[in-house]
């Protein structure tokens, strides 16, 4: 979040009322459209119980945490007019035609919920609701033509006799003005005619405050301020009056300390007394971004927010620092108050103000011939010297008169011995003023020492200590006529300096000490060398390497160091008390290298800033420990676009998550606004991290992969006084992933319990199994011993079945061999036969006898019976397949198409017969054997290329 600060001249009588300061501009803090990303108007503003700041704006609801902004959407058409928090932390939004309550339950997931369905039917159209208020009877929410009363069940509705033009809240009391009739207070839910204000009925009234006892401020928009009682009613004539007046009122509260702050139409916000006198006023011209206030309000730590027709802006009345100048000035190097003025010595000049005058129109005048840069304002001898970068002046109200043309005065020290005469340290060397005729002049410049001598100190010893930034530090004395230097001695790191860069020369309680980066030197007379001291440190502690100290008088010592700058008050018992909770905002706004700091008394101390000066008002108290809170908002899980809302009022409430949302960023503010640098934040994980964080602005923090288990993230914020805030936590708990989960485990021990059951019956079966085992090796040893014998046996079968076998095999092929033998028998059988019955054929055709030749034909039938006996065919069959053992079973079952002479013929192709000797059997020729052969191939599926022969034998 950017925060532009703005400051600007502006410095206003000088004197100090407790609530708010008169002395310079308070810091400002602008918020612009572009920043809160809002409409520009800002209609209402209200704070809630946790200290978050809500905004009645006309694109809705803005709310501020301190750090960021949030814009809640109320009505697309309509922008909204009031926005209000009663005490029981409930908030109440009025809009154009509508109004209702804001729920909250999560922090920025926020939704407007309507109340006109509440109404009568005939009731359903009206105006703005331009004002919202508690009182005993409920809500009110005020329009012009009604006041709706809400009890939280229903709600009551009172009609305006002409117009309700405004209503306030003073006290318990309600006040309605209707612009016609009169000026009413609500009691119950009616309207009673409170005071008589005749004179200002028809005007529009804009504010009405508590005055003095049973008295009450009303401010009109153009007719101004008055007082009212039950006696009448009276202008209050006085400066804020004539103000409000010429500037037109728009609205107004009352702050601490009898004070009231008036929010014009033309010309900002101004700030009185309750005597009339305006303490402050501020506008475009002096810190706040628009001339037209709409809404003020003061929060709980009394600063004052202003709604304004284009931003918003805060004022920190409550702090005791207030800005002078600003940019318009330049940068702060040195400043005095004298003869009733504040003259203030910048890089552009030295400029001037009276420290009374007109409040509304302070400012500073550039003293004729003083522009350029000024480094010094002494008073000598009720003169004011300046010491300037063109020489040396005599200042006198608005005008300065140069003494000396001498270009580069740092500073003048008064002798301590030669009252009348004056010792400057210039950018180069030293020159010497006297006092003469009633005024200073100058006399000559010192001979003997040429470098510059910026740090200029006189001893109790008379000596002249000059502190140099690059080469170290200088002690001279001056010869009688101080005109020369008579004796000069250099300083370095030979003399006991750590350094001879960065050494600041210091005067205190009227020692002269040296600050280093390395610590805080002094002088040892007696060894004639610098040496390190811890004198200070019981004042400063560790504070880091001064920059610069002055003492008030009061014995109260100011500084200014690296690390703080603040004052150490001293003490009854002459001890010291250190206070730097106050200048912690000013932390980097000095001057680098020209830190300067002015106590004029011991309630005005002026700091030289970067732009302008600080004023510092210690009667202004401010507790700077008071406690705020942290806020955990919500819980991102950023893997799976999920979002958790903290309720706050339940923060006891513990979250689970399962393991895969085990990604959290946590996101965080605080509700304190009067920080100048972003707030700091620490957390800690319990049950993840070992400590807490270190401190960071970051406003969000992630963490990643954590296991299953209980956390508790824990948040604090610390301020820029160093207040921490209160610690806020959020339980959660991550549950284990489903391998790690109770069941999982069950599963996992019930696996084991498994395990463990069969690994027992497993070492019991092996117990057992080695006493079968002893067992059986007995009776093993007994069945070798029968196997043996059993083995032996089996040899001797074994041999008997081969002896059988070969005799089998013997017997077959003694068969085979009388199969042979008898069909070569056969074969020669046959073909004897068929040679006589070729020879009877022959006789048959030579003999004439009929005798004869019915003889042959006779021999030739039983010749042929006898070559085709089928009982010869049987017994070749039966002995075929004694020999040759089912093999015609097997040929039928895989060629059923076969028939008997089929069969045959397979016969003697299995026996190797050729196709002659087959045909001599079947007494056919050998082309008949020749086609019986082909046809079984084609029975048998065989193609040329596959022998009968062997295909029968593997059958």
């Amino acid at each position: 979040m950017q925060r532009t600060l703005i400051t600007f001249f502006l410095f206003f009588p000088f004197l100090c009322f407790a609530g708010v300061k008169d002395i310079g501009t308070p810091r400002i803090y602008n918020y612009t459209k572009s920043e809160y990303n809002a409409g520009t108007q800002n209609w209402s503003i209200t704070q809630d119980s946790r200290g978050f700041m809500y905004f009645a704006n006309n694109d809705g609801i803005l709310r501020f945490d301190g750090v960021s902004w949030n814009l809640i959407p109320v009505s697309p058409v309509s922008p909204v007019r009031s926005v209000f928090c009663d005490s029981k932390n409930n908030l109440y939004v009025g809009t154009i035609n509508d109004f209702g309550v804001l729920e909250r339950e999560d922090p920025r997931a926020s939704r407007f919920v309507s109340l006109k369905n509440l109404l009568p039917a005939d009731i359903q159209n009206f105006d703005d609701i331009w004002q919202i208020h508690e009182t005993t009877d409920g809500i009110v929410f005020q329009c012009y033509k009604y006041l709706f009363v809400y009890n939280g069940r229903q709600i009551n509705v009172i009609a305006a006799q002409n117009s309700f033009y405004n209503s306030f809240k003073v006290g318990e009391t309600l006040f309605v003005q209707d612009n016609e009739v009169g000026f009413f207070e609500l009691q119950g839910q009616n309207l009673v005619q409170s005071l008589d204000l005749k004179e200002i009925t028809r005007r529009d009234i804009r504010a009405v405050l508590r005055a003095d006892t049973g008295k009450l401020l009303i401010g009109t928009e153009t007719e101004g301020l008055f007082f009212a009682d039950e006696k009448g009613i009276r202008q209050w004539k006085s400066p804020v009056n004539e103000f409000v007046i010429k500037n037109r009122l728009y609205c107004a509260t009352a702050l601490s300390g009898d004070y009231y702050a008036f929010g014009t139409i033309l010309n900002g916000v101004v700030i009185s007394d309750k005597n009339g006198n305006v303490v402050k006023a501020l506008n475009t011209h002096r810190g706040i971004q628009n001339n037209t206030v709409l809404s003020c309000f003061v929060d709980r730590d009394e600063d004052l927010w202003l709604g304004l027709d284009n931003g918003i802006d805060l004022v920190e009345l409550s702090l005791p620092l207030s800005f002078i100048g600003g940019r318009n000035i330049g940068s702060g190097y040195t400043c005095r108050v004298f003869n009733g003025n504040l003259y203030l010595g910048t890089n552009q000049g030295l400029y001037v103000s009276p420290l009374s005058g007109n409040n509304e129109n302070p400012s500073f005048e550039l003293v004729k011939n003083t522009a350029g840069q000024v480094w010094s304002l002494d008073v000598f001898d009720n003169q004011l010297i300046c010491g300037h970068n063109q020489g040396t002046f005599n200042v006198e109200g608005n005008s300065a008169f140069k003494i000396s043309e001498k270009e580069g005065a740092w500073k003048y020290i008064e002798l301590n011995n030669k009252k009348e005469y004056l010792l400057g340290g210039h950018y180069q060397g030293l020159v010497l003023l006297k006092k003469e005729n009633g005024g200073w002049k100058y006399v000559k410049a010192v001979k003997g020492f040429d470098e510059s001598s910026r740090y200029l100190y006189q001893d109790e010893q008379g000596y002249i200590w000059i502190g140099h930034g690059g080469k170290g530090i200088y002690r001279l004395a001056l010869n009688e006529n101080l005109d020369s230097v008579s004796v000069l001695q250099h300083y370095t790191t030979k003399q006991g300096l750590p350094s001879d860069a960065g050494n600041i020369l210091l005067r205190l309680n009227k020692k002269l000490y040296v600050s280093t980066d390395k610590g805080i030197y002094k002088f040892d007379y007696e060894t004639n060398n610098f040496v390190p001291t811890d004198e200070l440190e019981a004042l400063f502690g560790d504070c880091g390497k001064l920059k610069t100290v002055s003492e008030d008088g009061k014995g109260n010592i100011w500084y200014l160091s690296d690390l703080e700058t603040g004052v150490t008050r001293q003490n009854e018992d002459l001890t010291y008390t250190k206070i730097t909770a106050p200048f912690s905002s000013l932390r980097g706004l000095f001057v680098n290298a020209f830190e300067f700091i002015y106590p004029y008394d011991e309630e005005n101390v002026f700091f030289g800033l970067e732009d302008g000066f600080v004023h510092y008002s210690p009667s202004l108290t401010r507790s700077y420990n008071k406690p705020f809170q942290s806020y955990i908002f919500k819980i991102e899980l950023p893997y799976i676009d999920s979002v958790v809302y903290h309720r706050v009022k339940e923060q006891k409430l513990e979250y689970e998550f399962p393991f895969r949302k085990n990604i959290l960023r946590f996101d965080f503010a605080s509700p304190f606004f009067a920080n100048s640098t972003p707030l700091k934040f620490s957390y800690y994980l319990d049950g993840f991290s070992d400590e807490w964080s270190a401190w960071s602005d970051e406003l969000y923090v992630d963490f990643t992969n954590l296991r299953e288990g209980d956390y508790q993230f824990q948040l604090k914020a610390k301020n820029i006084y160093g207040v921490e805030s209160d610690v806020s936590t959020f339980s959660f708990s991550i549950l284990p992933p489903w391998h790690r989960s109770a069941l999982a485990y069950f599963i996992y021990v019930l696996i084991v319990s498994l395990l463990a059951f069969f690994v027992v019956r497993y070492i019991l079966f092996r117990i057992d199994r080695s006493k079968r085992k002893e067992e059986l090796r007995h009776e093993q040893e007994m069945q070798t011993r029968e196997e043996q014998f059993h083995r032996e046996s089996l040899i001797a079968e074994k041999k008997i079945v081969e002896l059988r076998n070969d005799k089998l095999r013997s017997e077959m092929k003694h068969r085979d061999k009388e199969l042979a033998n008898q069909t070569m028998g056969i074969i020669k059988k046959n073909r004897f036969l068929t040679k006589v019955n070729e020879e009877l054929n022959g006789i048959h055709d030579i003999i004439n006898s009929a005798a004869a030749k019915t003889k042959i034909l006779s021999l030739k039938k039983r010749i042929k019976k006898e070559i085709d006996s089928r009982q010869q065919s049987q017994i070749f069959e039966t002995y075929f397949d004694e020999v040759h053992e089912e093999f015609f079973k097997r040929l039928k079952a895989q060629f059923p198409v076969l028939t008997p002479s089929d069969l045959r013929l397979c016969a003697f192709i299995k026996m190797n017969l050729t196709t002659q000797e087959i045909a001599t059997i079947l007494n056919i020729s050998y082309r008949g054997t020749e086609i019986s052969r082909y046809r079984l191939r084609k029975k048998l599926g065989l193609d040329r290329s596959t022998n009968l022969s062997v295909f029968l034998s593997n059958i």
